[in-house]
């Protein structure tokens, strides 16, 4: 884990301070991941199509399938999550290896900007960061945060659908977040050990419309 750790905080700084700052960003639509669509119901997913009900192993009303091409890698398996039987999040898993975790990042840079990371239950703003520090102690403070997430084997890297030129105008990442069109997508990148193994997740969503739906779903109403 050592040496991936080593390998992984150089290649991050160098892509979060030299991509971020000169990507081509495209306005288009597009799905939730590749072809599949938010909101697609489950009926799409079943054995047919090559998928396994996975709910008991995800904790929550899931569809799998294995060995999944992306960006030139096999990921190990795609799981489908799902909510009143609708699409809302996808996620590609597969084990950590530096070649995988330095391709993802550069693919998902060329689209998205990083706002946040997480570990350990502590949070690292990177708009907050970029409008207290210079570049140095931005750069140092990512090294430190990152260094200690792999050490623990837990940190995620939360990026949103939106260049950095427009995100500098929000506070901080959530406020980013909250305020992002309905179509921006988030991605959630996870570097995860567990006994002994270390493992690799990028998670997609549309927080925004996940948030307008959880403020339309009506809840029972009772006295307290």
């Amino acid at each position: 884990m050592q040496k991936i750790r080593n390998v992984l905080m150089h290649r991050l700084i160098a892509l979060v301070f030299a991509l971020q700052a000169s990507v081509v960003w495209a306005q288009a639509d597009v799905p939730l991941f590749r072809d599949l669509r938010y909101d697609a119901p489950i009926a799409q997913f079943g054995k047919a199509q090559g998928y396994y009900d996975c709910s008991k192993a995800v904790g929550s009303l899931a569809r799998c399938v294995d060995n999944v091409k992306f960006l030139g890698l096999t990921f190990d398996t795609q799981i489908l999550q799902f909510l009143d039987n609708r699409l809302r999040t996808v996620t590609i898993a597969t084990e950590m290896k530096p070649q995988v975790y330095t391709t993802l990042i550069k693919a998902i840079m060329e689209n998205f900007s990083l706002l946040l990371m997480q570990s350990d239950g502590k949070r690292l703003d990177m708009l907050q960061l970029g409008k207290t520090e210079g570049l140095s102690a931005q750069r140092a403070k990512v090294a430190e945060f990152e260094a200690t997430g792999l050490e623990r084997g837990d940190l995620t890297y939360m990026f949103l659908e939106r260049p950095m030129t427009e995100l500098r105008v929000y506070r901080n990442g959530v406020e980013a977040i909250v305020e992002s069109p309905a179509t921006a997508r988030e991605v959630d990148i996870k570097v995860l050990e567990k006994g002994g193994e270390s493992y690799i997740s990028a998670s997609f969503s549309l927080p925004r419309r996940s948030m307008a739906e959880m403020r339309q779903t009506p809840v029972p109403k009772e006295k307290f």
